[in-house]
């Protein structure tokens, strides 16, 4: 989904959005759930882009984790940054 697409459902007309309605609540942490799943897919495609060799592990990992949460890549990075952080590279399942 492209950034820009993101940004079309916020408010324009009134004063602040962010604070006035609760309506604009939803739709802010609507915005933000988004924005958060958009960024991790485009970390994911940059890190399996990579062609290095040191980090095919990494990589692999990170395809397992995707297949592990279709549709959330937001969880599927926060799963990957969790092993990588466990010294043994075991799950923290």
């Amino acid at each position: 989904m492209p950034a820009e697409r993101t940004f079309d459902f916020i408010p324009c007309n009134d004063t602040d959005p962010w604070i006035e309605s609760t309506a604009a609540s939803a739709e802010i942490r609507y915005f933000a759930r988004e924005s958060l799943r958009w960024q991790a897919q485009e970390i994911i495609d940059e890190v399996l882009r990579g062609t290095a060799p040191g980090e095919e592990l990494a990589r692999a990992r990170l395809r397992r984790c995707v297949a592990r949460n279709p549709g959330k890549p937001e969880r599927a990075l926060l799963q990957q940054l969790m092993i990588n952080r466990d010294p043994q590279g075991g799950s923290t399942q």
